[in-house]
């Protein structure tokens, strides 16, 4: 009886073990992905062209996307919509919709992308799953909504397996600002640089030039060492910025 109740313990353990690793395995094949705009924020400039990515990660036996990002058509014009990577790198892939649109309505445009590896390839790990290119055409600022459509979920995309079952996923969006470009016209400018460094006139700039400077380096209009033939910037001070402009034609001849 003994010897039984032993071999009992020991079918129940085996069951138990069996049980342990069918549960470990299906919670590593079936884990949640990732699908984000990378970087999550970019700060750029009016008239500037940049890249995003949108990128996956933690995905197992991912045959196929879908996705559709929306952004903000008052501040960025999407120039161009590339398929990333990461699928193709697994086997050769069809792009089922590839699409630009600048009216998405109340403001926005959007980039839909679907592809998918063809016959039986699937793909593992992390990657790009596309480029997305944009103009900043205005100061402003704009969410990249990373979302699907067809039905509508906004924190999740479409990913697909091989025998067709959903891949369980969240989607994060990016955030564009845009600022003034720094050669914007409405910018303050340095003021134009309308005196010669040659100071002397000898047609050698050279410490000579330098020296003038020199003496009535600190001084500003009005004060009794200020000489405007040395305020090379005009600016009605005698400065470091005075000294740069000789500085860097130091050595030539006019």
């Amino acid at each position: 009886m003994k010897y039984a109740d032993n071999g009992v313990m020991l079918v129940m353990l085996l069951v138990l073990a069996c049980y342990v690793i069918s549960v470990a395995h299906a919670g590593a094949t079936c884990g949640t992905a990732k699908v984000c705009v990378h970087p999550s924020e970019i700060r750029v400039k009016v008239g500037e062209v940049f890249e995003v990515h949108v990128n996956i990660s933690d995905v197992s036996r991912l045959q196929g996307f879908d996705f559709m990002l929306k952004y903000n058509t008052a501040v960025l014009d999407c120039l161009a919509l590339e398929e990333g990577a990461f699928l193709s790198s697994f086997g050769d892939t069809f792009v089922a919709k590839q699409e630009i649109s600048d009216e998405c309505g109340f403001g926005y445009g959007r980039v839909w992308l679907a592809v998918a590896i063809l016959k039986e390839g699937y793909a593992d790990g992390s990657g790009t799953l596309a480029v997305i290119r944009f103009n900043a055409t205005a100061v402003g600022e704009s969410v990249l909504d990373l979302y699907s459509d067809y039905p509508y979920k906004p924190d999740e995309v479409k990913l697909t397996t091989c025998s067709s079952q959903a891949i369980s996923n969240v989607a994060e969006d990016g955030y564009i600002i845009v600022d003034f470009c720094s050669n914007d016209s409405n910018l303050p400018k340095d003021p134009v640089n309308s005196l010669s460094p040659d100071i002397n006139q000898d047609r050698f700039i050279n410490v000579l030039d330098l020296a003038m400077i020199a003496c009535a380096y600190g001084s500003s209009n009005g004060n009794g060492n200020y000489d405007v033939a040395v305020d090379l910037d005009e600016n009605g001070i005698v400065d470091i910025r005075d000294v740069a402009i000789c500085a860097v034609m130091f050595g030539q001849t006019v």
